[in-house]
């Protein structure tokens, strides 16, 4: 069954162009009008009756879409959406969303919502420039994305990670390591470039080979250090790691741990994002407060203060916090 997405290829145009074909809207050239009337004749394409009947009017819905139901800051994100949402009367469909052809997309495509947050890296920059339209707006998370119908809600990765690192200096640690997320990842190349800056900035020592890569989950990081730690002289490892999210850095934890490595007398770690299990480990890891919750209520007054036919800022950034606990102290 074709859908509004076949439409749009055909006729080489945007999704929201068809959109404004399809029902008479002002705004595309006559030109424009026929190619899409003709693709969609090709194709045998028919609107839902659903989708047109939503486009009309507002249904007070919004969808939230997430690469997978399952991590540890989601629950304070989507908490921080509920609570806005239903201030203003809205509710909320969560949504997953494992590559970028599905039917969440479609479901976007065809306006079965008013509108979206995205959360889901799956559905890439310019799948949300072309999903977001007038009448629909998006709001993502944790990325920039250009477009007059989205915003994007960041935190100060950078900022905030050249702070790590001057409080690392201010404790007398001189050798420090980066363990990375994915380099697809827009928080973690940020963090990575702040990371960057405090290094050359404070004269701190910084090899190539202090630089670790894995996939921002607790197994990846336990291997990756286990293996570092295993291939690498003790004379050789640097004093500290900085770690580019909490779920690595608990399995860089447990990793030093099982190898009898002393944190943080030989090896110090900070964290990012202080999910829960931060305060329940042994030591207590030390990390960078994400403000999910704050987040969330952002990304939903945004959403909405757009679809009220309002202005909003197309990037707003929030501030992170830096918690100390028990996974590095003063260098003796």
């Amino acid at each position: 069954m074709p859908t509004i997405k076949d439409v749009a290829k055909l006729a080489n145009v945007s999704i929201s162009t068809v959109s404004y074909a399809l029902s008479g809207n002002r705004k595309i050239s006559d030109e424009t009008r026929e190619r899409v009337l003709e693709a969609a004749k090709v194709l045998d394409y028919k609107p839902s009756g659903i989708a047109r009947s939503l486009k009309m009017k507002k249904n007070n819905i919004i969808a939230v879409v997430v690469n997978e139901f399952s991590g540890p800051i989601y629950p304070e994100i989507i908490r921080g959406i509920s609570e806005a949402t239903k201030k203003n009367n809205y509710e909320v469909i969560i949504a997953e969303c494992f590559h970028s052809k599905t039917n969440i997309t479609r479901v976007l495509s065809q306006r079965f919502v008013d509108g979206a947050i995205i959360l889901a890296s799956n559905i890439n920059n310019s799948m949300v420039e072309e999903l977001a339209g007038e009448g629909f707006p998006i709001v993502v998370l944790d990325r920039e994305v250009k477009g007059d119908h989205v915003t994007s809600i960041l935190i100060d990765n950078d900022h905030i990670s050249y702070e790590v690192v001057a409080y690392f200096n201010g404790l007398g640690y001189q050798d420090i390591g980066f363990l990375s997320g994915p380099k697809d990842s827009y928080d973690n190349n940020t963090r990575y470039e702040g990371f960057k800056r405090g290094i050359k900035d404070f004269e701190l020592n910084f090899q190539s080979k202090w630089y670790l890569k894995s996939n921002f989950t607790e197994e990846g990081g336990c291997l990756t250090m286990t293996k570092f730690i295993q291939e690498v002289p003790s004379q050789e490892w640097p004093r500290a790691f900085f770690v580019s999210n909490d779920e690595m850095a608990l399995g860089a934890l447990k990793a030093l741990c099982e190898q009898g490595i002393e944190v943080p007398e030989q090896i110090a770690l900070i964290g990012f994002d202080d999910i829960k299990l931060c305060e329940y480990v042994t030591p207590k890891l030390s990390t960078v407060r994400r403000p999910c919750y704050d987040l969330g209520v952002m990304a939903a007054n945004s959403l909405i203060t757009k679809l009220n036919g309002e202005k909003t800022s197309k990037v707003i950034t929030l501030s992170s916090e830096l918690i100390i606990r028990e996974t590095c102290h003063k260098v003796v």
